[in-house]
């Protein structure tokens, strides 16, 4: 639904989880494929490099191999490389190991955000009524017309969750407007 991605990608200020820059898209934390939850809890912002970077991996899996291959040169043996500092495995693994740390503990506050019931509330109260992406309501166009609402609702911690009907009535008719103006100008532009 599209109050979902609204919801994540708005969180952790708009911002890719992993690298900080604008976020574009969703990740499974824990890994779909690998019995991960299809929920909020375990959905991140995420940037489309991050995420492809990212594949099937846990976070942990993927920024230690990260770290790894930037200071590991895979020369000596496991006990002393030839790599940063010539530092064997378990050097570099334990000095990477805070960092790792740091990161669950954003994915957890992040979660906490994410899945916080008051803005759950409030996106669904809002946007629930746009349905799934599609070819007219895609989540790029949605962000686009939402994000300064949304940004607001934020500096006053979603204070108002319920939408009233003349609100969503209003809300429903300018989107429809917004919409229509977009897609009758793009068949023009033909």
């Amino acid at each position: 639904m599209i109050w979902e991605w609204l919801a994540v990608l708005t969180a952790n200020d708009g911002t890719c989880t992993y690298c900080h820059q604008v976020s574009q898209t969703m990740d499974h934390v824990i890994p779909f494929a690998d019995g991960g939850a299809d929920e909020l809890k375990n959905l991140v912002p995420v940037c489309h490099e991050c995420n492809w970077s990212k594949g099937g991996k846990t976070p942990p899996a993927w920024y230690v191999g990260l770290d790894l291959r930037i200071r590991w040169s895979g020369d000596g043996t496991p006990q002393d490389g030839a790599g940063f500092r010539n530092s064997g495995l378990r050097e570099l693994y334990l000095s990477v190991h805070e960092e790792v740390m740091e990161m669950l503990d954003h994915l957890d506050k992040l979660a906490a955000e994410i899945a916080d019931p008051k803005r759950v509330e409030w996106f669904t109260g809002r946007y629930k009524y746009l349905g799934y992406p599609s070819a007219r309501y895609g989540v790029p166009w949605a962000r686009g017309i939402f994000e300064g609402r949304i940004a607001e609702a934020k500096e006053q911690d979603y204070a108002d969750p319920v939408m009233g009907h003349d609100e969503a009535m209003a809300l429903t008719k300018s989107t429809q407007g917004l919409v229509d103006a977009f897609f009758s100008s793009s068949r023009g532009a033909r």
